[in-house]
């Protein structure tokens, strides 16, 4: 089967660029009972429609007791930049890259630092305008906390802040997730 495409782009209305800094969700992956992903490109069930190919419909499902963690960011500090890399004829993928930046030090940010780090993780971010939740990381390929730096400059006016960098490798762009958010129940 094979995908028929007309049209693709053209004007739109009002599109802004963004996510929402207080829509940020992290998973350890060991937390989830099921993942799925977009549908294959070829093979026995392919992708329908242009969008099947980066869409993930159905909803990820949780271990008893656990869920996201909500990240709150600093306003207009959260990025997704996706880079194809590799050889174009042989076998390129999509490096995605998520980049949040949090206000301040606090025990709770710093040791977030420590706990995601070499993790296998799950992560989903708020585009602005158009409401989509975008994912680093899946079952097979999860995401990795690639950066994390804290910057306290010595001038009181100085920035105070933590950087994080999520990044995973994919067969496409962080695609879009367009099933419900479980957040970590409270302990």
């Amino acid at each position: 089967m094979s995908i028929k495409i007309e049209n693709i782009g053209g004007a739109t209305s009002e599109v802004s660029g963004g996510f929402s800094h207080t829509e940020v969700y992290v998973a350890l992956l060991e937390h989830f009972t099921s993942l799925t992903e977009p549908a294959e490109r070829d093979g026995d069930t392919p992708a329908a429609t242009l969008a099947d190919l980066v869409t993930i419909a159905t909803p990820h499902t949780f271990n008893v007791g656990f869920g996201f963690t909500k990240i709150k960011a600093i306003s207009e500090t959260v990025g997704l930049e996706t880079a194809q890399i590799g050889d174009p004829t042989k076998s390129p993928v999509q490096e995605n890259k998520l980049t949040i930046q949090m206000l301040g030090s606090k025990a709770e940010i710093l040791g977030f630092k420590r706990w995601a780090k070499g993790k296998d993780l799950i992560v989903l971010a708020t585009e602005h305008e158009s409401g989509n939740l975008r994912q680093i990381g899946s079952a097979k390929f999860p995401g990795k906390l690639l950066e994390s730096n804290s910057k306290i400059e010595p001038a009181l006016e100085g920035e105070n802040t933590t950087t994080l960098v999520f990044q995973d490798k994919q067969k496409y762009d962080a695609p879009i997730y367009t099933g419900t958010v479980d957040v970590q129940p409270a302990a």
